[in-house]
């Protein structure tokens, strides 16, 4: 029994030192770092990721430009920030708010779909306009972006379903039509834009 009670006061020694060594580097610290356990941290992480920091404005820049340029690269990783923040998160404050097409049609004979190639341009103009302003978008930036947005659109182009309803003939028919309008689109944006 005295072995007992004489190694729970060690253990007690013991605490009360850590805690008067600890005390001086609590004390300094903030609040919220002393409350802060690892369930907490993680809650911080996730509200970060939706509500998004004060991401400097060219780190913003450079992630705006990966996402608005030529390449399958760009697309895919728009693609991924669009799905994030679809479920949530929109760490850089991109703004993601669509018009579409307009009043043009998205949805074109033989199952072609500008869709996310109106949306992603729309993307490119939005952000951009708000970050750099409207003089510096159109002076840098503007060209790039309505050039992807051809680029875009003429791989929604391709599209051939496995099972196509189509014959042969009339499918190119319906994929030169649609590479026509998609010209069209890109020479209204590059006059009006």
């Amino acid at each position: 029994m005295n072995t007992i009670r004489t190694s729970f006061g060690g253990v007690v020694l013991g605490g009360v030192l850590a805690l008067g060594t600890a005390a001086p580097a609590l004390a300094a610290a903030p609040a919220e770092a002393v409350t802060t356990g690892p369930s907490s941290v993680a809650q911080q992480a996730s509200a970060a990721d939706v509500t998004g920091p004060a991401v400097g404005g060219a780190y913003r820049l450079k992630k705006l430009k990966s996402l608005t340029s030529k390449g399958q690269a760009s697309q895919d990783a728009w693609f991924k920030y669009l799905g994030l923040y679809r479920s949530g998160s929109n760490y850089f404050r991109f703004n993601w708010s669509t018009n579409g097409c307009n009043s043009s049609p998205e949805k074109l004979p033989g199952g072609y779909d500008f869709t996310y190639s109106c949306h992603r341009h729309d993307f490119g103009y939005r952000n951009y306009k708000t970050i750099v302003g409207k003089t510096a978008w159109r002076r840098d930036h503007k060209k790039r972006i309505d050039d992807v947005f051809l680029q875009d659109m003429r791989k929604a182009c391709q599209y051939k379903p496995w099972a196509d309803p189509l014959t042969p003939a009339l499918r190119k028919k319906m994929k030169a039509a649609c590479l026509k309008t998609a010209d069209k689109y890109y020479a209204a944006v590059r006059v009006a834009g």
